[in-house]
């Protein structure tokens, strides 16, 4: 009978199991930093605290579809591709388009556009390029501690933001913020266009009688 040969496992570290799709298992060591590792048939990744992280969402006072935004943005994370494919995001990234969203929340463009702002000015993702985005690694990552701390090292290097967990009340503050500097935006806009100077045309000399009038 073969016998198994379990990892070495120190301080601070796990073993994690997965299975290797032919009845077996898989053992890894993976470093422990505070995260919780989820792993399964089809879900595998680390979070930062998911508990934690769900009772700040669930203490925000923000509307629906940023609740709804940033779920289906989670769960576009790829936890299983170890290939990147042609026209797919590379990993530690996802692809999503607005009309994407829009598609997957049921939400119209203006309600997923700005609970994209918002989460982006949360520091919670950034646009990597047109369509393709990263979420903060600091906060959730689908793949392992190594990749997670190449991820980290690529979101510092894009000048990602630290993330922000806000008051409860901060998305009302969030948008009524957004409203004033619209308003004040187009007050502005409306403000040129009245100081404007306007230059009045020259008047058109009449042309001289007609010499033969002149003489008679």
């Amino acid at each position: 009978m073969e016998q198994l040969q379990l990892p070495v496992v120190r301080a601070g570290e796990r073993v994690v199991t997965r299975p290797d799709g032919k009845g077996g298992l898989i053992l890894t060591v993976e470093r422990i930093r505070g995260r919780e590792f989820v792993a399964d048939e089809t879900h595998r990744g680390y979070v930062l605290d998911a508990r934690l992280l769900m009772d700040i969402l669930g203490s925000l006072k923000m509307p629906g579809s940023y609740f709804q935004t940033w779920c289906k943005l989670v769960s576009l994370q790829d936890t299983t591709a170890r290939e990147v494919k042609k026209g797919a995001a590379p990993r530690g990234y996802i692809r999503a388009t607005q009309r994407d969203l829009q598609s997957l929340c049921g939400l119209s463009a203006a309600s997923v556009n700005e609970a994209s702002q918002f989460v982006t000015h949360l520091g919670w993702m950034r646009t990597a390029r047109r369509g393709i985005h990263q979420l903060n690694p600091w906060l959730t990552v689908a793949g392992t501690s190594g990749e997670q701390e190449l991820w980290q090292a690529e979101w510092n290097a894009a000048g990602g933001p630290v993330a922000v967990i806000p008051a409860p009340n901060y998305p009302a503050e969030w948008r009524a913020l957004r409203e004033a500097e619209r308003k004040a935006e187009k007050a502005a806009k409306l403000a040129a266009l009245r100081s404007q100077t306007v230059v009045p045309l020259p008047r058109r000399r009449k042309a001289p009688a007609a010499a033969s009038r002149e003489s008679a």
